[in-house]
């Protein structure tokens, strides 16, 4: 019987941890997100300096994660966000619109997608 209950208390154990990594995930991916989503408004407005300003925000907020990132995350969705955040601040240090645009559309994208990878389903677990 002793088995059965560490047994038991294993798995419940491993699924809250489950849980909060999840939602760790899903708040520094919604943060960054909103980053992201914030230097698009300035880039529509043409505001550089704001823009850069909230694209540096988003990229160091992930890149001060790395610990984190690096121990939950496959090493190519890291290099995909950290590329899609490298491209936005390039994009927009040349102060090309179109071009600033479309590169925080990819990287609010690629912040969303590796959120979305790690929720929790059913053919996660089985």
């Amino acid at each position: 019987m002793k088995k059965e209950l560490a047994a038991i208390f294993v798995l419940v154990l491993v699924f809250a941890t489950s849980l909060i990594n999840i939602h760790f995930l899903n708040r520094l991916t919604s943060d960054i997100a909103s980053l992201v989503e914030q230097a698009d408004t300035f880039i529509r407005e043409e505001n550089w300096e704001r823009a850069g300003d909230r694209a540096q925000k988003a990229f160091d907020r992930w890149e001060n994660s790395d610990s984190y990132t690096h121990i939950v995350l496959r090493h190519s969705e890291i290099e995909s966000v950290s590329v899609a955040l490298g491209d936005l601040i390039k994009e927009i240090y040349a102060e090309n619109a179109g071009a600033a645009r479309g590169a925080a559309r990819s990287a609010a994208e690629r912040v969303r997608s590796v959120s979305s990878v790690e929720r929790l389903r059913l053919n996660n677990i089985f």
